[in-house]
């Protein structure tokens, strides 16, 4: 049987999960988006989707460079707001998560929820919430997928 060969430290977050969410705020995420080993990840509240953003430090940097583009105050104004309302937690080697109490009551993450891929990171929604915006992602994704030969 071949080997799979990962060409990239970070994985490829696809799919939609169902997990949950334990008593201690701790959430393990699905073993295919895992890393070698135990990894900072980054927790970015997305207020306008009502969900949990979830990037590795790749696309922080990404995002950071991005950032560099913007004059001074600019500049200054995002990366204070976005770091203010981000948190840094360590993905442990069992895959778990333990996420802030805040964000938990903020987009009311508890018992099952869903984790759904998003390429270079992934979201953590309340499931309620994660089905009521199904109709309008999917309206706005099938509308582009032509302009990316799908």
């Amino acid at each position: 049987m071949a080997e799979t060969i990962q060409n990239n430290a970070a994985p490829v977050f696809m799919g939609e999960f169902c997990h949950s969410i334990d008593g201690k705020n701790r959430i393990t995420i699905p073993s295919a988006w895992r890393f070698d080993a135990e990894v900072e990840l980054f927790l970015i509240p997305n207020t306008s989707s009502k969900c949990l953003k979830v990037m590795p430090r790749a696309e922080l940097d990404r995002v950071r460079a991005k950032a560099d583009e913007l004059p001074g105050p600019q500049r200054a104004a995002f990366l204070r707001h976005f770091g203010s309302q981000s948190r840094q937690v360590t993905l442990d080697k069992t895959g778990r998560l333990s996420l802030p109490e805040e964000f938990c009551r903020q987009f009311q993450l508890s018992g099952d929820v869903t984790l759904s891929g998003a390429v270079e990171t992934f979201e953590i929604w309340n499931t309620v919430e994660w089905k009521a915006a199904q109709p309008a992602t999917e309206a706005v994704a099938d509308a582009l997928m032509s302009n990316f030969g799908l």
